[in-house]
């Protein structure tokens, strides 16, 4: 693969792991529009995706540092970070235990043209459906685990290439009544663990293989990382003035497009 080719793939898995519009089926999509080839995709996928954990975790450095430091005292600041670190915890657990059982199915099955313009359709009508219902002045820190339990059962739905992992979490959060800054926010924190769980597991492999070198895969991540932090900062940014409706709407276009070009 040319190097080329790799940012290309990267910059489109930065902007649009955050933005809730699939990173997977965005990355699918380029390889079946521009003629990229595919071969080990699903390991040079999953190095990018490191490149947009690298952003998640500089941009909300100041949480991951709080959560670190909440092992080590008992102020009430301290039980609250403890207390989300808990709901990220537990949010993950579903997706990350049917990702290990069946994600080698998941690949073999849904990795078709097919199965993505119905995935990017789905996560269309999910988007326009949840964001019609009213906000409610949750704080992040306080959401129920309740809340943390069911928006971990909707990150299941993300194993699915053109699902948005992004979108369907935030999804779940503006059901449960978050603001679409709240929502945004738990997505992005959550996107960690499990990023960090599928990366570390596979970039194993990633090495095994000759097809890529390492210089283009450093500039790989960086182009990922560095995509990741902008997209983080405009929906963070622009998000509780913007719908979502124009992200579903996006989809269904995208859908179309693959549809007849697929």
């Amino acid at each position: 693969m040319e190097i080329g080719s790799a940012v290309f793939l990267a910059v489109i898995q930065g902007l649009t792991e955050f933005l809730p519009i699939s990173s997977s089926g965005h990355l699918l999509a380029a390889r079946l529009l521009f003629g990229i080839s595919d071969t080990n995709g699903v390991a040079l996928d999953t190095w990018l995706h490191l490149g947009t954990l690298g952003a998640v975790l500089f941009y909300f450095r100041s949480v991951w540092w709080g959560i670190g430091r909440s092992l080590f005292s008992d102020d009430p600041a301290s039980r609250e970070q403890r207390e989300l670190a808990g709901k990220l915890a537990l949010a993950t657990v579903p997706a990350a235990l049917v990702g290990y059982l069946f994600q080698d199915e998941v690949v073999r099955i849904f990795r078709t043209p097919t199965w993505l313009v119905v995935s990017l359709m789905m996560t269309a009508a999910v988007l326009w459906l949840a964001d019609r219902r009213p906000s409610q002045n949750n704080q992040l820190a306080r959401a129920s685990w309740h809340d943390a339990w069911l928006i971990g059962l909707a990150q299941v739905f993300a194993l699915l290439p053109g699902v948005s992992r992004s979108g369907v979490t935030m999804a779940a959060g503006r059901w449960r009544g978050m603001s679409r800054r709240q929502a945004a926010s738990f997505s992005f924190l959550l996107s960690a663990p499990i990023i960090a769980g599928a990366g570390l597991a596979s970039v194993g492999s990633l090495f095994e293989t000759d097809f890529f070198s390492l210089q283009l895969l450093l500039i790989a991540w960086l182009a990922s990382f560095l995509s990741g932090l902008v997209a983080i900062y405009l929906l963070l940014r622009f998000v509780e003035r913007v719908s979502l409706l124009p992200f579903a709407l996006y989809l269904i276009g995208l859908a179309t497009v693959i549809w007849y070009v697929g």
